[in-house]
């Protein structure tokens, strides 16, 4: 549950910033069905899509499944087995087929275009008797516009700054199906971002602006014009139904 942390200046009597509990998420497989049958056999894949989650699943042995971020970091070619993937068991190594990029496994690139860079990694429960297993997929941060303190993004152009503890988000609806996550602190001096502290948002021009020092962002992020040009918020994967105002931000 949300609990009140700093009262709006900008929208009385609603919640400009609050509290909540961050809740774990992960995606359950088994090679007993027909969708990860492949996993049956060591060196079988399968590509999973998850919401805004997209995986690569791999038996890399027989007691073992790893799982992938499903893009080359190179071009963003799909390493799903059915397009640009494929995997060598004896060698344990993944290959970008677009390019030539291969991957150990702990998901580095060892040569090709993506050298230095890595796949996301996942973490996997797996049990090789049952055939049953599960990959985490990280925490997420829930959110429901019909309650007082995200009401400001039932409208378009409403922000709402987020603090799990560990991790401090700014909400803004940017659009009315669409809800954009970003770090809350401006990468030029740290202000705080929140619709209470030093933060507003143009929602004509999709503008999100630092009063501080009058930084500028786009909708990527991105810095256009003040001293934090250049420089970029981290965005967030966002989940939203604007039917029933229910989404989830994904850290």
């Amino acid at each position: 549950m949300a609990v009140l942390s700093a009262c709006n200046t900008q929208w009385p009597g609603e919640f400009a910033t609050v509290k909540v509990t961050a809740s774990g998420s992960s995606l359950d497989f088994d090679v007993n069905q027909a969708t990860f049958a492949a996993l049956a056999t060591v060196g079988g894949m399968v590509g999973v899509d998850s919401g805004s989650t997209q995986l690569l699943l791999i038996r890399t042995a027989a007691d073992k499944v790893a799982a992938f971020s499903r893009l080359c970091p190179h071009a963003q070619a799909d390493l799903a087995p059915d397009q640009q993937g494929t995997y060598d068991a004896p060698t344990s190594t993944l290959t970008c087929n677009l390019h030539n990029s291969k991957f150990d496994a702990t998901g580095a690139c060892t040569s090709g275009p993506a050298k230095g860079k890595s796949l996301k990694t996942y973490s996997v429960t797996f049990d090789a008797t049952t055939g049953k297993g599960a990959v985490s997929l990280g925490t997420s941060l829930d959110f429901d516009t019909t309650q007082a303190q995200f009401s400001a993004l039932a409208t378009v152009g409403g922000m709402v700054g987020l603090d799990s503890g560990s991790v401090s988000i700014l909400l803004v609806r940017s659009a009315d199906k669409t809800v954009l996550a970003f770090s809350r602190l401006c990468p030029h001096a740290q202000a705080d971002l929140a619709p209470d502290q030093q933060g507003s948002y143009d929602a004509p021009t999709s503008t999100l602006t630092c009063n501080l020092h009058n930084s500028k962002f786009d909708a990527t992020g991105m810095c256009t014009s003040g001293p934090a040009k250049g420089k970029s918020l981290k965005s967030y994967s966002v989940t939203f139904d604007s039917t029933t105002g229910k989404g989830s931000v994904s850290v």
